[in-house]
């Protein structure tokens, strides 16, 4: 039996906002990367206006897009969409309504992803079928399902395949994160699987994940450029990351700033991970415990070694997944809002 997440509701104080999910076929065949800078000029232009966040996602022949804002400029905007010529056949995922999720105005994903548009829409047409059902999944997790469902033959035949461990992973000084799952998959013949992420300015934001058994639970590791933390896409995700590693230098100056992006990154987000520092020191340790209770972020000195002791580290992540338990599952215990 899986444990069911609870939405994020509106708390008092904070405006209520509502939140659409759609996949939709994608017409444009060549010249995909400039209609996607295209999109997110105007976006940027027109979204602000009518306090809409959005993001949006091309893998496989197919635009996913999520969009969060006050309930009339949400139906307006989805309105507008249907009649843009680059994309026909929408199908709505998610709808629900609470706290803002995304916390930037606009952010966006190009998967360089080989699947074909048939078998990604086999997933989009499940996930549709669910929905009219009344049963639907979190905004992160409907796109984790549809771009990067979990791969692992283990996970296949479990009551739900998206309730797995996920670990976040950056470090302070050079590449050691992204060694990190490097090492994992060559442990434990795993395949690293690449992503990039876009922001309001830029296309340089990367991540790569390996995955893996944890005893009986399946478990992804994700290393995240220490940019990427401050992408809008990558920072909804956070809240669906129950651990991040962060693995600390004993320099200062790189280690000080890593904590700084990810205090900000997690800055009014309805759930935040709880930080597992790897340092070479206690010193290290102690700043960094210091700097995260000041930002009200949880922080373990998970180990005492350095950033590139991959069998340290891994040993340190595995104590606390089996403290952790089950993972929890992403489907929304309450019903579908139709928008």
């Amino acid at each position: 039996m899986v444990n069911s997440v609870a939405p994020y509701v509106a708390p008092p104080g904070h405006v209520e906002v509502e939140r659409v999910v759609t996949a939709s076929i994608c017409h444009v065949r060549e010249g995909i990367f400039s209609q996607m800078e295209n999109i997110r000029t105007a976006s940027l232009r027109n979204n602000a206006v009518h306090d809409v966040r959005a993001v949006l996602l091309h893998q496989s022949g197919w635009f996913l897009h999520w969009m969060e804002g006050p309930a009339p400029s949400v139906h307006s905007l989805l309105q507008i969409l249907a009649q843009d010529p680059r994309h026909h056949s929408p199908h709505t995922l998610h709808t629900s309504r609470g706290q803002r999720i995304l916390p930037t105005p606009w952010s966006m994903m190009m998967s360089q992803a080989t699947e074909s548009a048939v078998h990604f829409g086999r997933r989009v047409m499940a996930l549709r079928e669910q929905f009219e059902k009344g049963i639907q999944y979190a905004p992160s997790s409907v796109l984790r399902r549809l771009s990067a469902p979990m791969q692992l033959p283990q996970a296949q035949g479990l009551p739900d395949p998206e309730a797995f461990h996920r670990v976040g992973i950056c470090a302070a000084g050079g590449n050691e994160a992204f060694a990190m799952v490097g090492w994992l998959a060559a442990q434990l013949g795993g395949t690293v699987a690449k992503r990039r992420f876009a922001g309001e300015q830029d296309m340089d934001g990367s991540s790569e994940y390996v995955e893996f058994m944890e005893g009986q639970h399946p478990c992804r590791m994700i290393a995240v450029a220490r940019n990427g933390l401050a992408h809008g896409l990558r920072r909804a995700f956070l809240p669906d990351w129950p651990h991040f590693v962060m693995l600390f230098c004993g320099t200062p100056k790189f280690d000080d700033a890593l904590m700084a992006r990810m205090v900000a990154a997690c800055e009014g987000l309805p759930v935040t991970p709880t930080l597992l520092g790897i340092a070479p020191d206690a010193g290290t340790h102690q700043r960094m415990q210091g700097m995260a209770v000041e930002a009200h972020l949880a922080y373990v000195a998970a180990s005492t070694a350095r950033p590139d002791d991959c069998t340290a580290i891994w040993m340190a992540v595995h104590e606390q997944l089996q403290r952790a338990g089950e993972p929890p599952s992403s489907v929304w215990d309450v019903p579908r809002m139709v928008a």
